[in-house]
């Protein structure tokens, strides 16, 4: 069992990894998935919707996700590098529940950001 939640996931290829991408999307501060025009960027299962993360599955039952992100400006560090360290949580919360030999390749695209507009 982990501290961060992940153990609770019922856990079974896509929709499994696309749920777990989502709870680390959801624990990474300033950050926040977007399902972009027309809805195109998300995972649809059984009764929801997975916003910001399309997970494909190929013949192998590896399972390609591509995380689509609204980014809070400025953000606490370079985007490539807060992307990297996103890739590198999703590993590791997959080994954690037993999905990183399900899990293929992980892309991570920052398509907006929301600022603060002050008033004045």
């Amino acid at each position: 069992m982990t501290t961060d939640g992940d153990s609770d996931l019922v856990l079974s290829g896509r929709l499994g990894l696309a749920r777990l991408a989502e709870r680390v999307i959801a624990r990474t501060d300033g950050v926040t998935g977007t399902s972009g025009p027309a809805g195109r960027w998300q995972t649809v299962g059984a009764q929801q919707a997975i916003r910001g993360v399309l997970a494909v599955e190929d013949a192998q039952g590896r399972v390609d996700l591509e995380l689509h992100l609204v980014v809070r400006w400025p953000p606490r560090m370079p985007l490539e590098q807060l992307g990297g360290r996103i890739r590198e949580d999703l590993r590791r919360s997959a080994g954690t529940v037993g999905l990183r030999a399900r899990l293929g390749a992980v892309s991570v695209a920052f398509d907006d950001v929301l600022s603060e507009i002050e008033s004045v």
